[in-house]
């Protein structure tokens, strides 16, 4: 008991999205761990898991009081993430997260940590490094990640605190978002799939990567802006193809070019520079090959179907 009273503290947000119930996984065997939740509903599920209410200063302060000052957050957590163009992403969780960030810095935090996206480089091509600025047209989710990271930063230099602004890019694995459990569904079902034109490009990085690359930035001592992703680009239907084909799929039920209802940021040909993720990690990067990425994400699917089938 000692010993985990003596570990360095990380709250968590978004702890049990696709990122977050890996990342504390893996982060429990070096940290004490408190997941934190905006959510009503998830209040008493387990106990690590507490309800604190990101609108209100005093819920903050109240959490604080009684669980004791954090050494890092990480902010995970993000209302309406399938609506890119909802106004939540400019109202709520720009308001909420600036108030943790106040609070925690205002507590004592040393360190905060703010999973963004690649998105906020908008249509920008190419290798993307983090000092590039955002061009051409951007979501409300974009816009909501770009304006807390510039208020994050702001009051980190004020505070003499620590402000890590993570630009992530494309995550894959188990239950890793609905492009993969659809397609691992249909397999399972017999049925055909049917999907856009899937002419766009994603960095994918599998997620044990991510998270790795999450743990070892908690260990960075400054105030950046760091891209974390795999360097390299896929056309989505490549990936689309080379998951069906490793799934044992009918190349005759994979359908292309269904009409998309909707404006969407571009995804043009770029991929994550990590330069200055070796950097600060001393050489690390993302090392999961897509093959071997998809291979694993599949075995894991095949565990998570035969126990519960209805997860998928």
């Amino acid at each position: 008991m000692s010993d985990k009273l003596n570990l360095s503290k990380i709250w968590i947000s978004g702890s049990r999205g696709f990122i977050g119930m890996h990342l504390v996984s893996e982060l429990a065997k070096f940290y004490s761990i408190l997941c934190v939740s905006n959510r009503k509903d998830t209040e008493n599920q387990d106990d690590q898991l507490i309800f604190v209410d990101f609108q209100n200063e005093i819920s903050i302060r109240d959490a604080i009081e009684k669980y004791g000052v954090p050494d890092i957050f990480i902010h995970l957590g993000w209302g309406d993430v399938p609506n890119s163009h909802s106004e939540v992403h400019l109202k709520e969780n720009v308001s909420q997260s600036k108030k943790l960030i106040t609070e925690l810095f205002k507590a004592g935090l040393a360190k905060f940590i703010f999973v963004g996206s690649m998105n906020e480089y908008g249509d920008r091509t190419g290798s993307l490094s983090e000092e590039m600025k955002p061009i051409g047209w951007l979501t409300n989710y974009t816009k909501g990640k770009i304006e807390v990271a510039s208020f994050g930063f702001t009051k980190a230099l004020e505070m003499n605190k620590k402000f890590i602004h993570i630009r992530l890019f494309y995550t894959y694995g188990p239950l890793g978002g609905s492009l993969t459990q659809d397609l691992y569904r249909s397999y399972k079902n017999k049925t055909s799939v049917s999907l856009g034109p899937c002419e766009h490009y994603r960095d994918y990085t599998y997620v044990f990567d991510i998270v790795k690359g999450i743990k070892l930035l908690c260990d960075v001592d400054e105030s950046t802006t760091v891209n974390l992703g795999s360097g390299k680009a896929i056309q989505l239907k490549e990936f689309v193809s080379i998951f069906w084909n490793m799934l044992g799929g009918k190349s005759e039920m994979l359908h292309f070019g269904q009409k998309i209802v909707g404006k969407e940021q571009p995804q043009p040909y770029c991929y994550a520079n990590l330069d200055k993720l070796q950097k600060l990690t001393g050489g690390w990067k993302p090392s999961t090959s897509l093959e071997n990425g998809i291979k694993l994400t599949i075995e894991e699917l095949d565990q998570i179907y035969a126990k519960t089938p209805n997860r998928i």
